[in-house]
């Protein structure tokens, strides 16, 4: 499924304006169901809906649903219908579309958010700047979308052994975590000591994505939010967010 498409635009540069074509990021309404039910609806770039559907149900608490039990529809509107035959039960309202996919919403205290997520209980392995940072990099020289478009977040999983590997894209981060978490137990599981890398910045929703799918290390780009920051201190996650080539900047079990 194609991430992006030509679009006719004006484009203006030192007060000249000319008709041109221009690579923008694809956006769709997804809607995931299981069975009868609405599980969610997402705004996401139409690739890899499978995996999109496998780990959005892991990374949201739903379950674990098989790629072997998804179908996938273009309907008559535009939109995408991704189908599963397990049996899973929404959280959330099905009828609220899902920009951030926070999950908080619904949630009346700050403690709450933590407390329903699950502790990471897998010691860390030693941190190195270096690789982190050389694996963003990686990352960054695989997305395509991005490079095409400028439009797109990306998300990938790493460990020291295996490098690089599930890189996604999307027009929203919190579904390009979806989707390289997806690839990743698609692929066999999860491996241990895996590391998340965030082509933006972390905010609770992406630790709480992680704490979910047994990831304990973040590594981002961009910053990191307060109760993102509270979240992997009390579950043993930790976050290196404003990864740059002479440093960056750690929280949570170092």
């Amino acid at each position: 499924m194609e991430q992006h498409r030509s679009t006719g635009v004006h484009r203006y540069s030192m007060n000249n304006r000319s008709i041109e074509h221009d690579q923008l990021a694809i956006e769709s309404l997804i809607h995931l169901v299981s069975g009868s039910n609405a599980i969610a609806s997402l705004l996401a770039t139409p690739s890899h809906l499978e995996c999109l559907y496998v780990g959005h149900a892991a990374a949201e608490g739903y379950g674990s649903v098989s790629i072997e039990s998804i179908t996938v529809e273009h309907t008559a509107s535009g939109s995408w219908k991704v189908s599963t035959s397990t049996s899973l039960t929404n959280r959330i309202d099905s009828d609220r579309i899902i920009t951030s996919s926070c999950g908080a919403c619904n949630v009346d205290g700050l403690d709450e958010l933590i407390e329903q997520l699950p502790m990471h209980g897998t010691l860390h392995n030693e941190f190195s700047h270096s690789e982190s940072y050389q694996a963003l990099q990686q990352m960054r020289s695989l997305q395509s979308g991005f490079h095409a478009t400028g439009g797109m977040h990306a998300a990938a999983l790493w460990t020291p052994e295996k490098g690089v590997m599930c890189v996604a894209e999307d027009i929203g981060r919190h579904n390009a975590v979806d989707k390289a978490i997806g690839m990743g137990l698609v692929q066999g599981g999860i491996p241990p000591h895996s590391h998340l890398l965030l082509s933006g910045r972390c905010g609770w929703d992406l630790v709480a994505k992680a704490a979910r799918s047994g990831v304990g290390t973040i590594v981002c780009i961009g910053a990191c939010s307060t109760l993102a920051a509270k979240t992997a201190r009390n579950l043993g996650i930790r976050i290196f967010s404003f990864m740059k080539p002479d440093g960056c900047v750690g929280i949570g079990h170092l």
